[in-house]
């Protein structure tokens, strides 16, 4: 709104307290994935009030992405979207086909086993290395379906129990082997490309802490200079021919150094609050890259700038009760951040509802901020 571009926030019931915030209109939508219609009857009412000026659809989640993928035909045309019948969104969803693109792309990859059905699951007997990865080929629909995304494994027993509750659902899944290094080894690129092949945005960032730990969504990020990451994230996209904004991750080899591929999110990330604190102005340029607006040359990232998520303080509670790390190393790590997510100070009604929310969840027996 600072800039004159009104928001329309369609949302489900988990992320309600966003509609709560200033100058942002909206309601809460019936689940994406079961109820389709409803949402392309809500984006066609949105086309006809905004007439021959029409707007941009952002996409914050996975579901989101696989929807309006799925459904580009049926969204009028005055909505412009990332995604496109191209199917490239898709593709990189999907850790299988990810995988592949990457290793076509010369993009290093941990080892990895496409596990489609029980059958390919006897088959991994004996050549699996233990600890390794399971990851469900579409993270969000295995959440949704069997409550479980990426997973470490340590034995053959534990990796066919959690295999085979997804195989069960028919939801294929990776096997990957486990790239060595703690978390904050993990680095990202956020960039948005366009269809010339040009970026109009990029900057890089690593991992400090995350939640659930280990293998969870960051919830304390700072901007870096990483330029090895930049590069294998342009190598990626430039060989599939992607367009629009993507959040990729890769880890640093503990021993070796080396990058290795972890995933690529093809939607908004939730930590995207970053791109404004390092100063690349990236709500902005986001919204100017989809709408066809001139934009400037990016100004230049401000690096150990940080973003920190709500679910931070679990993931702080969780290292001073499991790691030897002092509450002054602890504080110390929230030095320099910009962004505290939905806790601003210039407008404290989204906080203010998320808090009653995970109240109720708390009072219902419910863990608050599952899915953050």
């Amino acid at each position: 709104m600072r800039r004159g571009v009104a928001v329309h926030a369609l949302t489900d019931e988990r992320y309600a307290y966003v509609l709560a915030a200033r100058g942002v209109r909206g309601r809460v939508m019936p689940d994406i994935r079961r109820n389709p219609h409803v949402w392309l009857q809500e984006l066609s009412e949105l086309a006809t009030a905004g007439g021959e000026e029409g707007g941009v659809v952002l996409s914050g989640s996975d579901a989101a992405t696989e929807f309006l993928a799925h459904n580009r035909t049926e969204i009028p045309g005055s909505l412009r979207t990332f995604e496109s019948k191209d199917g490239m969104h898709l593709a990189l969803m999907n850790k299988s086909e990810l995988y592949r693109q990457a290793t076509a792309a010369g993009v290093r990859t941990p080892g990895m086993w496409h596990v489609r059905n029980h059958e390919d699951l006897v088959a991994l007997d004996g050549q699996v290395a233990f600890p390794c990865i399971l990851k469900p080929s579409l993270g969000h629909v295995a959440k949704e379906l069997v409550g479980v995304g990426t997973v470490r494994v340590e034995s053959d027993d534990h990796l066919f129990t959690h295999a085979r509750a997804l195989l069960d659902h028919d939801l294929d899944l990776v096997v990957t082997e486990l790239v060595p290094g703690p978390e904050t080894a993990l680095l990202g690129a956020v960039t948005i490309r366009n269809a010339n092949g040009d970026y109009l945005l990029e900057y890089g960032r690593r991992k400090i802490r995350q939640w659930p730990p280990d293998y969870g969504t960051g919830s304390l990020l700072e901007s870096a200079d990483v330029p090895d990451m930049l590069a294998l994230n342009r190598r990626l996209l430039d060989h599939v021919g992607y367009v629009g904004l993507s959040s990729c991750e890769a880890k640093r080899h503990a021993v070796t150094g080396e990058l290795y591929l972890i995933e690529i999110n093809v939607r908004m990330p939730a930590n995207y609050g970053l791109s404004q604190a390092c100063g690349v102005d990236g709500a902005w340029r986001l919204y100017a890259a989809l709408a066809g607006l001139p934009l400037d040359p990016q100004p230049a990232q401000v690096n150990g700038r940080k973003v920190m998520m709500h679910p931070d303080l679990l993931a702080a509670a969780a290292q001073l009760r499991s790691r030897p790390r002092s509450l002054g190393a602890l504080l110390a790590s929230w030095r320099g951040t910009r962004d505290f997510g939905v806790f601003s100070l210039r407008d404290l009604r989204p906080a203010v509802a998320l808090a009653r929310q995970e109240l109720r969840e708390l009072g219902a027996g419910q863990v608050p901020g599952r899915g953050v």
